[in-house]
C-alpha cells in the first residue's frame, strides 16, 4: 500500500508541477489564435523535424553500442535503438523512468545485468550533462545580456524564492550524503544488495575509459545533439514570424529546451512550453508565436516518441515471442 502511494505521488506531483506551469504559460493566450496559427503552419518541417529524430535516436543508439562493447556486452545497434524508443515512451509516464526501462528490456531480450546497462546509461547522462553545461557556458558568451534578462522574467513571472531552491538543493544533498553513508555503515541484506547494484553501475560508468572507439563514441556524441539543434530550429521554418531568426536563436532554442527537458516532469509537459516561448519572446516573437512555437515543438516529438516509441514496443514483444518459441 505505502509503495504504490510513493508511485502515485511520484507520478501526481511532476505531473501537477507542468500542469501549473501550462496554465501560467496560457492564461493570457486567446484560443482562436492558436487555430488560427494552425492554418498559417507549413507542415511540411514539423513533419522533416519528427523523421530527423530517428537520427537522433540511433545516434544514442551506436553510442551506446559503445559503451556496451566495452563492457563485454555485444548488442546489435537495431536492438538498442529499439530499447532507446520504449525508453522515451516510458518517460512521458514518469520522469526519468525510461533510464530504467531501457536497461530492464535489455535484461528481458539479452540477459544483461541492470546494473551494468544502468551504469553505461548513467555514463551517458553525464556525457550529455557535461555537453549541456558547455553549450549553457557558451550561449552565455554569445547572449550574456539576453539570458540574464531571461532569467529576470522567469523569476519575476512565475514568483520564485531563490532562497527557497537554495535551502531545497542542500536539503536534497544532505539526505543523500545521509542515504550513501547508510548503505556503506550497515550491513544488512538490503544495503548488500545496493552496494552490489551500485559496484555494477560504476563498472558501467568505467566503460567510458575502457573502449576503443573514443573517436566514434565522440563522433555520434556530435550527432546526437547537432541533431537535436536542427529538430528544433527546422520548426522556426513553420512560421512565417519566425522563419528568418538566425542560427543563433536556434542555439539558444537548444540550450533551452535541453534545460526544461532536464527538469523532473513528464516529458517536460510545461516547463518546455514555458521556458522556450519565454526565449522566443526575447528575439522579438510575440507570446501567442512563441507558445505556439513551443506547444508544435514539443508535441511533434511526443508523437514521434508515441509512434517509432510504440512501435519498438510491439517489435521488441515480437523478438521476445519469437525468441521463446524458438527455445522449446
Amino acid at each position: 500500500m505505502k509503495k504504490d502511494l510513493i508511485s502515485i505521488m511520484r507520478f501526481l506531483i511532476p505531473l501537477f508541477i507542468g500542469v501549473v506551469l501550462l496554465y501560467y504559460a496560457f492564461r493570457n493566450i486567446a484560443f482562436e489564435d492558436f487555430l488560427y496559427k494552425l492554418t498559417q503552419t507549413k507542415y511540411a518541417w514539423v513533419l522533416a523535424s519528427m523523421v530527423l529524430s530517428l537520427l537522433a535516436y540511433v545516434a544514442r543508439a551506436y553510442r551506446w553500442q559503445i559503451l556496451l562493447s566495452a563492457a563485454d556486452q555485444q548488442v546489435s545497434t537495431f536492438r538498442l535503438t529499439l530499447a532507446v524508443f520504449i525508453g522515451y515512451l516510458a518517460n512521458l509516464a514518469f520522469p526519468r523512468l525510461g533510464e530504467i526501462t531501457r536497461c530492464a528490456v535489455l535484461k528481458k531480450t539479452n540477459g544483461i545485468p541492470i546494473g551494468l546497462t544502468l551504469g553505461t546509461v548513467v555514463t551517458e547522462r553525464i556525457i550529455d550533462a557535461l555537453v549541456l553545461l558547455f553549450c549553457i557556458l557558451f550561449a552565455f558568451i554569445l547572449e550574456f545580456d539576453l539570458i540574464i534578462n531571461y532569467f529576470t522574467n522567469v523569476f519575476k513571472t512565475y514568483d520564485i524564492n531563490l532562497l527557497g531552491l537554495l535551502y531545497l538543493a542542500l536539503g536534497l544533498i544532505t539526505i543523500g550524503t545521509v542515504t550513501l553513508l547508510y548503505v556503506y555503515k550497515t550491513e544488512s541484506a538490503f544495503t548488500l544488495r545496493l552496494r552490489l547494484l551500485f559496484s555494477e553501475i560504476l563498472k558501467g560508468i568505467l566503460t567510458v575509459k575502457a573502449t576503443k572507439k573514443r573517436m566514434h563514441f565522440m563522433l555520434s556524441t556530435l550527432v546526437l545533439w547537432v541533431t537535436f539543434f536542427a529538430m528544433s530550429y527546422m520548426i522556426l521554418f513553420a512560421l512565417e514570424e519566425s522563419s528568418e531568426l538566425s542560427l543563433v536563436a536556434g542555439f539558444m532554442l537548444l540550450v533551452t529546451g535541453g534545460v526544461a527537458l532536464a527538469l523532473p516532469v513528464q516529458g517536460g509537459i510545461g516547463t518546455y512550453h514555458a521556458m522556450v516561448s519565454m526565449m522566443l519572446m526575447l528575439y522579438g516573437i510575440d507570446q501567442t508565436t512563441g507558445l505556439f512555437l513551443a506547444t508544435l515543438m514539443h508535441t511533434s516529438q511526443i508523437f514521434a516518441i508515441a509512434i517509432f516509441g510504440g512501435a519498438s514496443l510491439l517489435i521488441t514483444l515480437s523478438i521476445q515471442k519469437n525468441a521463446s518459441v524458438h527455445s522449446k
